[in-house]
Order: C-alpha cells, then structure tokens, then sequence
C-alpha cells in the first residue's frame, strides 16, 4: 500500500514572488477518503499538483520541504512508475487528454503504464463502461459536454489503477446525479481496493457519509477540521411556483426551434422570449444539449427554425453586430482570454463597453475588489486558479454589456462565498442595465436568491419550471 507524506512544505510560482503554501504538513492515512476544502485561489490545486510531482518540474520552486512517496522523494521517480502508484485528475478535464477519442486515451495512457496488450484493452473497457461511456468511447472528445468529458477523465483515472488518487474539482461541470454515482464509485474504490482518495471540492454536500477527513487550505496554510462541518450547509434545493403570466418583454425569442448534432436531436420545435431585467437558470442532465443550445443562441452551432433579435431576424444581422447583442460566456474561461494579464483583459473588455457610462473606473475597481481580483491583476490570466479565471471571465463579459447573456457554469472552481458574491454581482448589473442573462450551473448552493426563474432541457424540449411549458 502506497503512503504519501507532505513534510514541511512551502512553494511559490516567482522567485521574488511570495509563498502559495507555507510549511504544509499532511500525511493521509493509507486507504482513507479526504476532502480538501478552500477558499477559491487558496492554493488547493497546487498543493495537488505537487503531491502529483508535477510541480516544480512543470513551473515554480519548492522554497522548503518536500513529498514522500513511500519515503521516496517524489520529483525523481520516472512518470510512469509514479502514475502506478498516484494520479491526478486536472480541474479542467481537457487539459488531461492527448488523443481524439476516449477509448484512443485511455489506450494511450495504459501503454505508458507499459503493461500488456491484453490487459490494457480489458482495463479501458471496464473504466468506461463503469462511468458510462462505453457508446461514446469512437465520439470525439471535443464534441462531448463539460460533464462527459469529466466523466471521461476520470474513467482515464480509474484505468490506471493507482492506490493514490487525486481528484481537483471533478465535479464543477457535473450534474447532481452524476456527482453521486461519481462519489459512490470513488467510495468503493477507497473500501473494497484500498485506494486514498484526496478530493478538493468547494461544495461539500453528499460527504457527511463518505469522507474520513476533512482539511481546509486558507491562508497558505492546512488545518484539519472536525467531520461536524459537513453538517448544516446551505441549501441547494431550488423551490419554483407556478405563475399566472410570465414576462414577454424581452429583445432575443426563438421560434420552433430545432437542434440536431449528427444523428442525434437535442432540442425540437421549441419557442420563447429570454425576458428582460431577469436572470434565469438553464438546468437539465450533462450532456443534454444546454451548451449547444448556447452555442446556437450565438450563432456558433446550426439549427433549424427561428432566432430573433428585436423582432429582427438573426440570420440578417451580422455576425459582428449579433456578437455585440448576445454574448456566450464560455464554458471554460481559458478559451476566451484574448490578452496576457488580468489587468489588460479588463481593459480591453472596458474599451469595448457598450454602457461605460454605468461601467466606470471606479465601479469596476469596486468590482474587482469584491471578486477579490486585486491581488492578481498584473498576474497572467493562465496562472491564476480555475475559480478566478472565471470571476475574471464573467466579469470581463458584464463590463462588455451586451443585451443578452448566455452564461456557462459561471460558478465552477468557486467556493459559497465567492459564489454569492459573483452571484449578486450579475444580479445588480442584469437589474441596473436591463438585461436578459441565463446562466447554467450545476453547482445549485445558495441560487435561490438570485434567479427569477429556471428552464429545464431534457427529452428534447425546454419547460419553465414555475409550471408552464413553452412548445410549439
């Protein structure tokens, strides 16, 4: 049984920069599951990548300290003899794939294990078919949702079979039901193979029954917490009543409204109007169809049907001006970075406002500070950690101002505090300016107060779950 051991640890990104971790001791029992909690931009992620020995060969300096890897030093053991005893699943899941297809990844990432032909064909099936995924194992990785691909990874995980497994918000894009079979799996894992489970995770529903320990990363440094913390939490259920009238005023409708991926119809004959000076959520399964439906919205996906801006047709407006009326907040925020620094990427975003009346100097450094962005504005926006680049990303979007938002997981890598505070950032600025925003989020913590209302897509239709549903 492998046993891992942070001694003393302190590192940091700069050599003239400060320490991320300062003298981190953790030592997790063997066979034990572990939940590592922490404010957004804590370091949780950089612990994980140290444990996993991919820092400092990969980027920064270990000022004191060291891991242990079965008393070994970890940084010298050759990477596949590592991966045999202690995998780490990246917090953005595409970052972990090098081959087009899941079955041609897991494929590859069992042959670097150097084990046999035999067994890797067995070990890559089971993994997928355990999460699922076996009719999309020829699929290319790059059509799949969010959560598929999570889903993937972590079948890339399980077929390595390591006794340590590192886990960096596998949940952020993964829907309820599939958070729960995920843990249920990893739990098995822990008591019927002997694995160590480390998780970070900001939400900690669904643990009270699975974890056996449960450390927090603040201020640079680890603190084990008692069990009880996983009592009492906010809510995450959403609570809807039906209406009598809803709001038809609103610029962006679309008018039986059909989208097909392939073979495969995810949206059929649908009709609404995204109402104005309201924010709404878009639920419903991964892999459902929500992004693309955003993607058509944006006229980045084709579809059949109508989409209407003002009453005008979407088709005869151009794509440069339809940009500037509906804007797709990305799923993942790295792909819509177009400068180097988070200060330069504001600016940019505040030259091209289409209301900096209302988004002056001294608003968006109020922004920046409740975002807790100070820190980090002359920091590169790929170093920063996933929950920033997405306060950075949405913040970014709203100073554009654009009529209508569609906003993708706004709140994966955020903790409950930074959520709310996101949270009542796009509230004030959708009230403030009239907007229509719809957001999809899979993380349901402490929403109530901030949406007016939700839409569910599934079985190929969209209902608004206040009790009235919107079909042709």
């Amino acid at each position: 049984m492998t046993a891992i051991t942070v001694s003393n640890l302190s590192f940091r990104y700069q050599n003239s920069g400060p320490n991320i971790i300062e003298n981190i001791n953790f030592t997790p029992e063997p066979a034990s599951f572990n939940l590592l909690a922490g404010s957004s931009g804590s370091g949780k992620s950089t612990l994980l990548k140290i444990m996993a020995g991919l820092y400092p060969q990969f980027g920064g300096t270990i000022t004191a300290g060291q891991v242990l890897l079965n008393g070994q030093e970890i940084g010298p053991i050759v990477p596949f003899e590592r991966a045999q005893r202690i995998a780490l699943l990246f917090q953005n899941p595409d970052r972990q794939f090098a081959m087009r297809t899941a079955w041609e990844q897991l494929i590859f990432s069992l042959e670097n294990l150097q084990l046999s032909p035999e067994l890797i064909t067995q070990r890559a099936t089971d993994a997928l078919q355990k999460f699922d995924l076996w009719e999309l194992r020829n699929q290319s990785l790059q059509t799949l949702s969010g959560g598929e691909q999570q889903r993937v990874a972590l079948a890339n995980i399980l077929a390595l079979d390591s006794d340590i497994i590192l886990l960096d918000e596998p949940f952020a894009n993964v829907d309820p039901t599939g958070r729960q079979t995920i843990l249920s799996q990893l739990k098995l894992l822990q008591i019927e193979h002997g694995k160590t489970i480390i998780i970070s995770d900001h939400d900690l529903h669904d643990y009270i029954d699975l974890a056996d320990a449960v450390f927090t990363l603040e201020q640079q440094h680890l603190t084990r917490q008692p069990l009880g913390i996983l009592t009492d939490l906010p809510s995450d259920t959403l609570i809807w009543h039906a209406q009598n009238k809803l709001p038809e005023s609103g610029q962006l409708a679309w008018h039986n409204l059909t989208i097909e991926v392939g073979s495969r119809r995810l949206l059929n004959q649908q009709s609404w109007q995204l109402p104005e000076n309201q924010l709404g959520l878009l639920s419903g399964p991964n892999g459902i169809g929500k992004s693309t439906f955003f993607k058509a919205l944006a006229h980045l996906q084709p579809y059949q049907g109508q989409i209407t801006f003002a009453e005008q047709v979407s088709e005869k407006i151009k794509l440069k001006n339809w940009t500037s009326k509906v804007a797709w907040v990305m799923q993942n925020a790295r792909d819509q970075f177009i400068t180097l620094t988070v200060s330069d990427e504001l600016a940019i975003s505040s030259r091209h406002s289409a209301n900096p009346a209302y988004w002056t100097t001294t608003v968006i450094e109020q922004a920046i500070q409740d975002l807790n962005l100070t820190a980090v504005l002359e920091q590169s926006v790929y170093q920063l950690s996933g929950g920033q680049q997405k306060k950075l990303q949405t913040l970014s979007m709203l100073i554009m101002a654009p009529q209508v938002l569609l906003i993708d997981e706004p709140l994966a890598g955020l903790d409950y505090q930074s959520s709310q505070v996101l949270l009542s950032l796009i509230q004030r600025v959708v009230h403030d300016l009239n907007l229509s925003a719809l957001m999809i989020s899979h993380q349901r913590t402490g929403l109530q107060p901030y949406l007016d209302y939700e839409l569910r897509l599934d079985h190929e239709q969209i209902v608004d779950l206040r009790g009235l549903s919107h079909e042709s």
